[in-house]
C-alpha cells in the first residue's frame, strides 16, 4: 500500500519545484524570452499572414515573409521618424540647457524661501550627489553594455524564430494535439483556438492602444505648447507596452521635460491632470474595448505577475506575463478541478465604465423614442 504525501510534504515539494522552476528561468533568460517574445510576434503577424495566404492565394513562406517584411518597414520608418525628432532635440541642447540652469535656479530660489534651505547648501548636496553617481557609473556603464550586446543578440533571433513558428504552426497545433488523450483531444482543441484568439486580439490590442496613446499625447503636448511633442509623445507612448506600470509611470518622461525647459509653472500640473485623466481612461475604456473581456485578468494578481516577471526577466518579462496569465486562466476554466484557480485569476466586468456608458446610451436612446 501507497503511503500518501502529508501536507507538509506536498508543501516542500512544490516550494522546490517554484525555487527551481525561477532559477532555471533566470539561468536560461537570454534563451528563452526571445523565444516568448516570438510567440508574441506570431500572434501579432498572424492575421497578416493569413491573409496574404488565404485570400491572395499566395505561398505559406512568401506570405510569412512579406508579412515579417511589412513590419520591419513600418519599424524601419517608424525608428527614423523618431530619430528625426531626437536629432532636432540633441541640436538644441545649448537653448535647453540655458533654459533649464534658469528653471533650476528659480526652483533653488523657491527652496530657499520656502523652506530657508540656502542655495549653497542645495549646490554642495547636488555634487555630492553626482560625484556618487559619476563614481559609479563605470561600473553601470560596464553591466548596461554587456547586457545591452546580449539583448541585441537575443533581438535578432526573433525574426528567425517568428517565421518558423508560422511557417511550421500547423504541426506545432497538431504536436500538442498528438500529446493529448483521445478523450481530451476535443477539450485540448478548443483550448488551442481559445488560446489564439486571446493572445492575437491582445497583441493586436496592446498595438492600436499604444498607437491611439501616441496620437493624444502629441496633440494635447503640442496644445500645451511644450517643445519637441512628438518625440516626447512617442517615448510616453511606448512605456505603454508594459502593463499598468508603463501607463503610470510614463507620465514622468513629459513631467521631466516640462519641468526643465517649460517657462510656464503650469504646464506640469497641465500634464499631471492630464495623465491621470488618461490614465482612467486607457484603464478602463480604451484597453477593456480593444483588448476585449477576454483579458479581464484580477488586477492584484496582474501587479504582483508584472513585478515578478521584471524581477526575473526584465522588461521583456514584463511584456509577455499578461498573455501567459491570460493563457493560464483560460487553461484553468477549462480544466476541471482548476475552476477556482480560473476564478482567482479573473475579475468581473459587469462594472467596466464602457459597458456603464453603453447603458447610459441605449437608455438614453430609448426615452427618446419613446418620447
Amino acid at each position: 500500500m501507497e503511503r500518501k504525501l502529508t501536507a507538509l510534504e506536498r508543501a516542500t515539494f512544490i516550494l522546490l519545484f517554484t525555487i527551481l522552476l525561477i532559477y532555471a528561468l533566470i539561468v536560461a533568460k537570454h534563451f528563452l524570452y526571445p523565444i516568448a517574445l516570438a510567440v508574441l510576434f506570431s500572434y501579432l503577424l498572424y492575421p497578416l499572414a493569413a491573409f496574404l495566404e488565404e485570400k491572395l492565394k499566395a505561398p505559406r513562406t512568401l506570405a510569412i515573409l512579406l508579412a515579417i517584411f511589412v513590419a520591419f518597414v513600418v519599424l524601419y520608418f517608424a525608428g527614423n521618424f523618431f530619430a528625426l525628432q531626437i536629432k532636432h532635440m540633441v541640436s538644441d541642447f545649448p537653448t535647453l540647457k540655458k533654459t533649464a540652469v534658469n528653471n533650476l535656479k528659480n526652483f533653488q530660489a523657491m527652496i530657499e524661501t520656502k523652506f530657508h534651505v540656502s542655495v549653497e547648501d542645495q549646490e554642495i548636496w547636488l555634487q555630492h550627489q553626482i560625484t556618487k553617481i559619476f563614481e559609479k557609473g563605470g561600473k553601470i556603464l560596464t553591466v548596461v553594455s554587456i547586457k545591452a550586446i546580449g539583448t541585441l543578440e537575443a533581438i535578432l533571433l526573433i525574426p528567425v524564430y517568428t517565421f518558423f513558428m508560422l511557417l511550421y504552426r500547423d504541426r506545432w497545433k497538431n504536436f500538442i494535439l498528438m500529446l493529448a488523450e483521445q478523450r481530451n483531444g476535443k477539450l485540448t482543441d478548443n483550448l488551442l483556438k481559445q488560446i489564439s484568439k486571446v493572445t492575437t486580439r491582445y497583441m493586436v490590442g496592446v498595438l492600436i492602444d499604444v498607437t491611439i496613446l501616441a496620437i493624444s499625447h502629441t496633440v494635447f503636448l503640442t496644445i500645451i505648447g511644450l517643445k519637441y511633442s512628438v518625440a516626447i509623445a512617442i517615448m510616453t507612448a511606448m512605456f505603454s507596452f508594459i502593463p499598468y506600470f508603463g501607463t503610470l509611470v510614463s507620465g514622468t518622461v513629459p513631467l521631466t521635460f516640462s519641468l526643465l525647459i517649460s517657462s510656464n509653472p503650469y504646464t506640469p500640473l497641465l500634464i499631471l491632470l492630464y495623465f491621470w485623466v488618461i490614465t482612467f481612461v486607457d484603464h478602463n475604456i480604451l484597453i477593456p474595448t480593444i483588448i476585449g473581456g477576454n483579458v479581464d485578468l484580477n488586477p492584484l494578481i496582474t501587479i504582483l505577475s508584472i513585478i515578478a516577471a521584471g524581477v526575473i526577466w526584465g522588461i521583456p518579462g514584463m511584456i509577455v506575463i499578461i498573455p501567459t496569465i491570460a493563457v493560464i486562466k483560460i487553461i484553468c476554466d477549462n480544466v476541471e478541478g482548476l475552476d477556482a484557480y480560473g476564478y482567482v485569476l479573473g475579475v468581473e466586468t459587469k462594472g467596466k465604465a464602457m459597458k456603464k456608458l453603453k447603458d447610459i446610451w441605449s437608455k438614453i436612446k430609448e426615452k427618446d423614442e419613446s418620447e
